[in-house]
């Protein structure tokens, strides 16, 4: 049962991330997901530079967040009650991160 709960929160990021597909990923994008990481991630991200970062969920995340596509929504829309309580109760929502203040800005205007 636990494997089956695990597959189901797997495919549905899965289905989350590929919502990205219908995007334009721009250097915008990158940069403000850039200046949202901690310090110590930045300099490894910004290494792959935006080509690099296109397959990354974390920035697909960021990019369908910014759009108003947030992922906790996606989830509770997506997942059974019993994956979605795993998915919870594992943390994998712990490293969440509102988006910045400037991007949120950047929305409204």
């Amino acid at each position: 049962m636990h494997d089956e709960l695990l597959i189901e929160i797997n495919d549905a990021i899965r289905a989350y991330c590929a919502q990205a597909r219908s995007l334009t990923l721009t250097a915008t994008d990158f940069y403000d997901w850039l200046a949202s990481l901690p310090s110590g991630q930045r300099a490894r991200v910004r290494e792959g530079g935006l080509r690099g970062c296109r397959a990354e969920p974390e920035f697909l995340r960021f990019c369908l967040e910014w759009r108003g596509l947030d992922l906790w929504s996606f989830m509770a829309a997506n997942l059974s009650l019993p994956a979605f309580d795993l998915w919870t109760a594992t943390g994998q929502t712990a490293h969440y991160r509102p988006l910045p203040r400037r991007a949120a800005v950047n929305i409204i205007s």
